[in-house]
């Protein structure tokens, strides 16, 4: 296995000489138009294909309520010019909230949603005139084994996952080191699946267009998908019930287009990861991935792949220079990730081509994302690139790209992963490098 590195790169060709000495041929086009080309999503136009991916900002009020801060952060996007712009996580209920600051979707936010969605639009059609309109996407959540709505993880699993855990927490229990997990019942899950249910006419009413049923990095529906421990409920056990929540879901008759941001693959071994051989090896397998994607096909359109559970192994779905508080950086070198994550996504995507992928991984590229991006588009790998830490660093990158075709370095994410630092400090997230707003460590604005 080739050796983590930072990434130092001068020019386009010190990268992919060094890709080629790791025996990967990254995708590439000197050309960057094919970013900048519109797609059709149902009906929908979306004017480029660079997507903003969600990002939590974890600045809500204790209600969930978007504040002065989210209307920052997207209309920064809105004004940068992306085509897509998925947002955060925001979650069903309050008991699923991965920070008492993560945004809530619920009869009472309702209103400041519709004037968030609102105020993107305004913002774009100001800047691109009226034929440039967002495709805004709303990520439902429910946090499952990583909720933290008071600071604290609960000791609440579906799963019992010996690779995983049980999140620690820092209240104490008597007679024992660790918590002692509390399973989701069946009821419980009944109970989250109708909040989602409602989440989703919530979405349609806010003015989205596209509603995602989130299913990856650990999270209570992630969680469903490598349950085959749980034999003892609907939502366990065979493919089936592991698939059942999502699919009562997504069959909801609300005319908002469905989405499912998924994990491809999770690099934990069978029976505790998904995507995966089920030998027990850290092979990979899409069959059940794309067993789900076909059943699904004809009610999603959408699908936005990535991997891994980001609180076990962050650089699986995120190659980074720094890991988050200077975790040991992993035993293998970041373009290999990206190939990975460019490897299986194209791997679906071609295997679906009349439904439409977002890629993800590619803010370790800086300068040259837009080059691999649309070598990516051109070989038919994916439909649209996402961003997301870049996004945070460097929101107007689509804008330099319509008026200069490339990007400015100075202005690029460098993954030194700040941004998930203050996610975990349960502080407001955002660029503690390229953003003023966050340059003091996340506090300003709360």
């Amino acid at each position: 296995m080739a050796k983590h590195e930072k990434f130092r790169f001068k020019s386009a060709d010190e990268l992919r000489a060094k890709s080629r000495e790791l025996g990967i041929e990254l995708p590439w086009s000197d050309s960057v138009d094919l970013l900048l080309q519109p797609a059709v999503i149902q009906g929908i136009r979306v004017p480029n294909r660079l997507t903003v991916q969600p990002m939590e900002g974890f600045d809500s009020d204790e209600n969930g309520m978007p504040g002065e801060l989210a209307f920052r952060r997207y209309g920064r996007y809105a004004a940068g010019g992306s085509g897509m712009i998925w947002f955060e996580a925001a979650s069903v209920l309050a008991d699923g909230r991965s920070n008492p600051h993560q945004l809530m979707i619920t009869d009472e936010t309702l209103d400041q949603f519709k004037k968030l969605t609102q105020h993107i639009r305004n913002i774009a059609a100001e800047k691109y005139g009226p034929d440039h309109r967002p495709f805004l996407v709303l990520q439902l959540t429910h946090s499952g084994r990583y909720s933290k709505p008071g600071g604290d993880f609960q000791a609440k699993i579906f799963s019992d996952n010996p690779i995983l855990g049980v999140p620690h927490t820092r209240q104490p229990i008597p007679d024992t080191r660790h918590p002692i997990p509390i399973f989701y019942s069946d009821s419980d899950i009944d109970a989250v699946k109708a909040a989602y249910i409602h989440g989703v006419e919530l979405a349609e009413l806010a003015g989205f267009d596209a509603v995602d049923v989130k299913a990856c990095h650990g999270y209570l529906l992630h969680e469903m998908l490598y349950a085959f421990d749980r034999s003892d409920s609907r939502y366990g056990g065979s493919f089936e019930n592991r698939t059942s929540f999502l699919r009562e879901v997504l069959n909801t008759p609300s005319k908002i287009i469905k989405a499912v941001r998924l994990s491809g693959f999770d690099l934990i071994p069978y029976p505790n990861g998904f995507g995966m051989k089920n030998d027990g090896s850290d092979v990979i397998d899409p069959l059940e991935v794309k067993k789900l994607i076909s059943e699904f096909a004809p009610i999603v359109p959408l699908w936005n792949i990535t991997a891994g559970v980001p609180r076990l192994a962050a650089h699986v779905g995120r190659p980074y220079d720094r890991g988050a508080f200077n975790a040991p950086p992993p035993d293998e070198h970041p373009l290999i990730g990206i190939e990975r994550l460019i490897r299986i996504t194209g791997e679906l995507q071609r295997a679906f081509p009349g439904l439409s992928f977002v890629g993800t991984g590619y803010s370790w590229l800086r300068q040259y994302f837009p080059n691999v991006g649309a070598g990516i588009l051109e070989k038919k790998m994916a439909t649209f690139i996402g961003l997301g830490r870049s996004s945070f660093a460097y929101p107007d990158a689509p804008l330099d790209l319509m008026n200069h075709g490339k990007l400015d370095p100075k202005k690029n994410c460098i993954t030194c992963s700040k941004c998930t630092e203050f996610m975990r400090l349960n502080v407001p997230a955002g660029c503690g490098v390229r953003d003023v707003q966050y340059k003091a460590g996340g506090q300003n604005g709360r």
